[in-house]
């Protein structure tokens, strides 16, 4: 007696290859958005640290959120407000913090994308812990608004 052998076709191997590589694409497409996601609120997250530390010194001295203008955070540091100088460090994920201002009368820090691929804004935080946001990540784009 013969036996015949089953086997896939060369059509039913292709097909399940295609929907395979569909499925992989739609993945990855969706775990670049979750990064992005991801970058974006821990940027946010540590902005509103910083802000925290900047409050809490203001509340510590009489309302004022730095003994004199400043370019980097240790003198929160120094006072136990901050755990963290963000602005010494290069970046923190895909972020680089930055001081615009810090004076006695408020301050502004920002959040600025290092690749655009990687964020869809950049982020800044001023006085009273008011967050705001650009349109684009690109590091040009510095027009912040309120979302």
């Amino acid at each position: 007696m013969l036996k015949q052998h089953r086997a896939f076709t060369l059509v039913e191997i292709m097909a399940v290859m295609a929907i395979v590589a569909l499925l992989v694409s739609v993945a990855v497409v969706e775990g670049v958005q979750f990064r992005k996601q991801a970058n974006e609120s821990n940027c946010v997250a540590n902005l509103k640290a910083i802000a925290s530390g900047f409050e809490v010194y203001a509340a510590r001295h009489g309302g004022i959120y730095a003994p004199s203008e400043q370019a980097s955070l240790q003198f929160l540091i120094d006072d136990g407000c901050l755990f963290q100088d963000l602005i010494s460090l290069d970046h923190i994920g895909n972020f680089h913090y930055s001081v615009a201002s810090i004076s006695a009368a408020g301050y502004d820090i920002r959040g600025m994308a290092i690749n655009p691929a990687l964020a869809d804004h950049n982020y800044q935080i001023i006085t009273g812990g008011i967050l705001k946001r650009s349109d684009t990540s690109v590091s040009s784009d510095q027009d912040f608004k309120n979302f």
